[in-house]
């Protein structure tokens, strides 16, 4: 087994590395953990020797098992996997497709499925290991299609799709215990990311504190969860939004 690039405190996984997100988690974490991304288009905009790359697709099970084992040899075992992949669908009921649901669901919801089956015998062997599901408000509440100006709205098949991850956090809490894998989610509010003006005024209409969310405050959520003083913390939804979905 290789020995880690430096003292780190957490071996982390982190798949969907690509992600608006993910690229702001990575920055904060690989300041003392070794961070290990995973994506099925790398571009490593980092050299930091405690920051690894794999090439992989969230839906090729064969291609999960072959990055297991390679992170196994390398490094024995993880403690984290945070899941960030997501497939964007912006479709109207009216004109989706049987064929973009299915391909969203598919993603979505038996991406989470493959990556603990995958990975949870990793997680297995460390003393605080962790899941960490990306759900969303909409998996809560009902997009409000008032909001969205340019006809961007949050389709029927994404908010299935996080209200299955909120209730497979649950599930997995539950049956991973006996691992001692804890499994939690966070569920963010709209993020800021220079959208359409009309849009984020209209967003923030609906926030009590009236505005969307930065980054830094969602990546801020989940170290909060991987603090080591929050052990007793297990199958909770997290949700982050400023207050949006409390009226």
């Amino acid at each position: 087994m290789n020995q880690l690039p430096g003292k780190v405190f957490k071996r982390i996984l982190i798949i969907g590395s690509s992600s608006f997100l993910a690229k702001e988690l990575i920055n904060k974490l690989s300041n003392k953990n070794l961070v290990i991304c995973l994506d099925k288009s790398i571009k490593k905009a980092s050299k930091k020797k405690n920051i690894i790359f794999f090439k992989c697709d969230v839906n090729n099970f064969k291609n999960l098992e072959k990055v297991q084992k390679k992170i196994k040899k390398r490094f024995g075992f993880i403690d984290i996997v945070i899941n960030c992949f997501v497939h964007q669908n912006y479709s109207k009921f009216e004109k989706q497709t049987t064929k973009n649901f299915a391909a969203a669901l598919n993603t979505n919801v038996v991406g989470i499925f493959s990556s603990i089956k995958v990975f949870y015998k990793l997680l297995k062997k460390s003393n605080n290991a962790q899941i960490i599901n990306l759900g969303s408000i909409y998996g809560v509440v009902s997009g409000d299609p008032r909001i969205y100006p340019d006809g961007k709205v949050t389709s029927d098949v994404y908010a299935a799709s996080k209200a299955a991850i909120i209730q497979l956090t649950k599930y997995y809490a539950v049956h991973l215990s006996k691992y001692k894998i804890r499994v939690n989610c966070v569920s963010p509010g709209g993020i800021f990311n220079n959208q359409n003006k009309v849009l984020i005024k209209n967003y923030n209409k609906k926030v009590p504190i009236k505005r969307m969310a930065v980054v830094e405050e969602i990546v801020a959520s989940i170290n909060f969860l991987l603090n080591d003083d929050c052990t007793y913390i297990n199958g909770h939804n997290l949700i982050v939004d400023g207050g949006f979905t409390s009226w």
